[in-house]
């Protein structure tokens, strides 16, 4: 089991996994089409948007927090309520 501080540092590393693995599948599917081949080029595409994608999350993501901190209202009636969401990334 994860503490919740080991699950917030792998946050960032698992979205990134998963979402550069979709992204470079489907922009390998709508370059080259679902053909021979597709699964090799995928695995190999997949790496590159790994290495380009997690660094830029990290850089990205702090000033995302910030302007959403920014942007966002507290409602009163909300601090006392049971129903919270969870810090995310």
């Amino acid at each position: 089991m994860l503490t919740p501080r080991q699950a917030q540092f792998a946050f960032v590393p698992l979205v990134v996994t998963l979402m550069s693995g979709v992204m470079s599948f489907a922009m390998i599917v709508l370059h080259r089409g679902f053909g021979p081949g597709l699964i090799e080029a995928w695995l190999r595409g997949w790496p590159v948007a790994f290495a380009v994608a997690l660094p830029a999350a990290w850089v990205i993501l702090p000033g995302v927090r910030a302007l959403l901190a920014r942007v966002t209202k507290v409602c009163s009636e909300a601090t006392g309520s049971s129903r919270r969401l969870g810090r995310m990334g």
